[in-house]
């Protein structure tokens, strides 16, 4: 039987950076706009899902919706909930930021509510070659808000009010090992709790607002300032290469983020 997290890593594993991609056009994301509407409604959004590409399967008990990645409207991996969301994890980049999606499917396993949201493409997949800006790369999910990623983001934050965690990586750095911010939103019981359970098991942690951390602050994310907008829940959290690495330790921040949701909700 497939398990969730063979089914994340064998499409993670298929992603390259010179994968296919385009951004949807206007009437695509109005189809997203849609799906995170049907979604909310707790609606059967299989046939609206397929007309974007994502083909549908069930998985541990939940519905996956799985988009193709040797075509360039390769938009996401969905693994929705049993019953109406309570938490959205976010992976924006996936094969680039080693092994986010792995902890993200561990907080899913830990949380019944949660919403798993994969980018499909690797974050440089069909990007020009002067492309010097993130949002100059179309499949940058966190930095583009007409991709796919976004639309459902930002209709499930509208809809439902959900808090958003999002996983993100960075290089090793002296003296750190995660940095917790709130992006362009405002603090949260989440935040807090997740920075105070990952000191508690051993992570040295840094806030987004310490000095020296600004570049991993997320301040300029579109789903930041997306919750900041609707006062919401965001939680940016980015993590050293070594915790990535470590089975134990990836293990330990999806117990910190998903007990801190259980704690805050």
């Amino acid at each position: 039987m497939t398990s969730l997290a063979g089914l994340v890593d064998r499409f993670t594993a298929s992603l390259r950076s010179s994968g296919p991609y385009r951004a949807p056009d206007e009437a695509e994301q109005a189809r997203a706009d849609e799906l995170a509407a049907a979604i909310c409604s707790g609606a059967d959004a299989g046939p609206l899902a397929g007309s974007l590409g994502f083909t549908t399967t069930r998985v541990a008990g939940r519905d996956a919706w799985v988009s193709d990645p040797r075509s360039d409207r390769s938009w996401g991996l969905v693994l929705l909930p049993p019953s109406t969301p309570t938490v959205v994890v976010e992976v924006p980049h996936p094969a680039s930021d080693l092994r986010t999606e792995q902890i993200g499917v561990g907080i899913v396993d830990r949380l019944d509510g949660a919403l798993y949201l994969q980018a499909g493409a690797h974050r440089h997949a069909g990007a020009p070659a002067d492309a010097r800006r993130r949002a100059d790369c179309p499949a940058d999910v966190a930095h583009r808000p007409d991709s796919v990623f976004a639309r459902l983001a930002a209709g499930l934050v509208a809809g439902l009010g959900l808090p958003q965690i999002q996983l993100h990586g960075f290089a090793d750095r002296a003296e750190v090992d995660a940095v917790v911010s709130s992006g362009a939103a405002d603090g949260s019981a989440v935040l807090e709790g997740t920075a105070a359970r990952m000191a508690a098991a051993g992570e040295r942690v840094r806030r987004g607002g310490d000095p020296g951390w600004e570049d991993l602050s997320g301040t300029r994310n579109v789903q930041g300032r997306l919750a900041a907008r609707h006062g919401t829940v965001f939680v940016h959290l980015e993590l050293s290469r070594s915790v990535r690495r470590s089975d134990r330790r990836r293990d330990g921040v999806a117990e910190a983020v998903a007990g801190a949701v259980r704690s805050a909700t």
